[in-house]
């Protein structure tokens, strides 16, 4: 089980013919049971096209975190209504209307407000949402949430576009002698890098990313929200397929407050632990939407030391993983160092490279500046550029001595991706 492996929720997923394929194109997870216990987050793309999915969820996550008491506060969301096929985006006032068309088709179902259903969209850009298909097929799919691994399985599959596999992770732990679940599904394969916004503001520095995540736990919407933030950027933005974020890119964790423990508080060893799970759950879900990057045969990670900043190193990381010479590198195995410096060296961050220090895998390959050259007939590079056990090509980048480091994990270039692509919309 994954989506509804936590207490309090159903789902589904189904055709509705969105999808010229006619494959699975359509899901919905549903919370049960009072929202005094609830709470709900999300994160968007900060891109400046987004899709209407996206305005209507900023608006929702907006009254979740409005004082309590406030008129028309959402405490939590009642569902989510995903499709896949058609993103939503580019498509003006018109999409913003059929997406509340579909909501209310929805919340009539469902016996709650149409504010309470949060519509996502992934798919092909600027083309108008057959909310006919939509609405017509939601009876069907309301009848048939259900419980369980088909469901899961189901719902998994209906929010797919280019992926190869369905990606699901789920988590339990015990907290003051209750047990906490935590389920989860997404979905990306191409026009991944996400970066994500924040609901007080920019953070620091996606086919879309789509990750939905649920947990039985009781956590009020603005712990919730805290909590997504943080673990989504030490995972979901820690990944580049592409170096192409999504106008459509969308996290969302909702609590049903099953669980008969009690409210998890920061600051709480219980909150760690949750927290800790949570962390887990979002790690495992970028992990396999990277592994699954379009046209990918391997996937490396570049770490970053020595930076006088965090946001220093991310920076070079960032850049070294995007670079597509890098790419065909990792997909060649050719453990081109200068590759990897070079790009470095165009992150816009300073940093002396007489004390820069490179290593594929275990074997150091430059070092102050210049190459170490007997290292690249070592026959540890060849297992290294290989992905080794673990399947993943591991580079550290040492640039001086400060405090500042970060990764980023990325995917090779190889002639599928270029395939799929050229081809995606014709």
């Amino acid at each position: 089980m994954s989506i509804t492996f936590p207490g309090g929720f159903r789902a589904w997923g189904t055709r509705a013919g969105i999808k010229p394929s006619g494959k699975p194109d359509l899901a919905m997870i549903v919370r049960d049971g009072p929202s005094d216990r609830a709470g709900s987050a999300m994160v968007f793309t900060r891109s400046v096209i987004v899709g209407a999915p996206v305005i209507i969820g900023r608006e929702a996550r907006a009254s979740l975190l409005s004082p309590v008491g406030s008129p028309g506060r959402l405490a939590a969301l009642r569902a989510v209504l995903v499709n896949a096929g058609n993103s939503n985006s580019a498509t003006g006032q018109p999409g913003i209307d059929d997406a509340r068309a579909c909501m209310s088709a929805a919340a009539a179902l469902l016996g709650c407000d149409a504010r309470e259903v949060l519509p996502s969209s992934t798919g092909i850009i600027g083309r108008p949402l057959p909310v006919d298909k939509i609405t017509r097929q939601l009876p069907e799919l309301h009848a048939s949430l259900a419980r369980g691994d088909e469901a899961d399985r189901r719902a998994a599959e209906a929010i797919m576009t280019t992926d190869m596999r369905p990606k699901t992770s789920r988590r339990e732990v015990v907290i003051d002698g209750a047990t906490i679940r935590i389920g989860a599904i997404a979905k990306g394969s191409g026009m991944i890098a996400p970066r994500l916004d924040s609901a007080r503001g920019p953070s620091a520095p996606s086919a879309t990313m789509l990750a939905f995540i649920t947990t039985d736990a009781c956590v009020a919407s603005a712990d919730l929200q805290d909590l997504l933030e943080r673990t989504s950027g030490a995972s979901f933005e820690r990944i580049s397929v592409d170096n192409h974020p999504s106008c459509s890119d969308t996290v969302v964790c909702v609590a049903s407050g099953a669980s008969p423990g009690p409210r998890l508080v920061p600051g709480t060893a219980g909150f760690v632990a949750f927290a800790s799970a949570m962390a887990e759950v979002c790690d495992e879900l970028s992990m396999a939407i990277i592994r699954d990057g379009e046209g990918a045969t391997r996937i490396f990670r570049v770490r970053v030391r020595g930076a006088a900043r965090e946001a220093d190193a991310a920076m070079i990381a960032r850049e070294v993983v995007n670079s597509p010479l890098v790419k065909c590198a990792i997909h060649g195995r050719d453990p081109n160092w200068g590759r990897l410096v070079t790009a470095a060296g165009n992150a816009g961050v300073s940093f002396d490279p007489h004390l820069a220090s490179l290593k594929i895998g275990p074997v150091e390959v430059f070092r102050a500046g210049v190459p170490i050259t007997p290292a690249l007939s070592d026959p540890r590079l060849k297992d290294a550029m290989s992905g080794g056990a673990q399947g993943l090509v591991e580079c550290e980048l040492t640039i001086g001595d400060g405090p500042g480091e970060s990764f980023m994990i990325g995917c090779d270039l190889s002639r599928e991706y270029v395939t799929i692509n050229a081809d995606y919309t014709t």
